[in-house]
């Protein structure tokens, strides 16, 4: 898993794709005020062999199941407590906001082998196609 809290790690993503997408993720938060990671939030990129509970422990709550209610994804009355959930090309992007203040965690699962399957199966069935600009 690779965190990401300051605008010069996103230059060490290794995925030109991904690093693209956070870089400009960054600036349109940047625009009126400098990026501050304790104001905004932060961005994890999920690895293959990254473990739910590593990711849950990272996220502060579990990834596949309603922050409020604890239903999981796959359940009856699942509702999901994620902003956005963008698929990319290579990536789906999950936005979580924690308050009413905007902080926030930008979650990307790439689309490899090695990702939990069942977080890949949750990124399909809930989706949506990413905007043209790529924020």
């Amino acid at each position: 898993m690779q965190v990401i809290r300051d605008p010069l790690e996103a230059t060490d993503i290794a995925d030109p794709e991904l690093r693209t997408l956070v870089q400009k993720t960054i600036a349109a938060l940047s625009e009126d005020y400098p990026y501050d990671p304790d104001v905004l939030g932060y961005f994890v990129i999920v690895q293959p062999g990254d473990s739910l509970a590593t990711i849950n422990a990272q996220i502060g709550f579990d990834i596949l199941a309603n922050r409020w209610t604890g239903i999981r994804y796959d359940q009856p009355g699942y509702t999901q407590s994620f902003e956005v959930l963008d698929e990319h090309a290579g990536y789906f992007e999950m936005v979580f906001v924690l308050g009413d203040d905007g902080y926030g965690i930008e979650v990307f699962i790439p689309k490899t082998e090695g990702i939990d399957p069942d977080l890949h199966a949750m990124c399909q069935r809930y989706a949506v196609a990413a905007n043209a600009n790529g924020i």
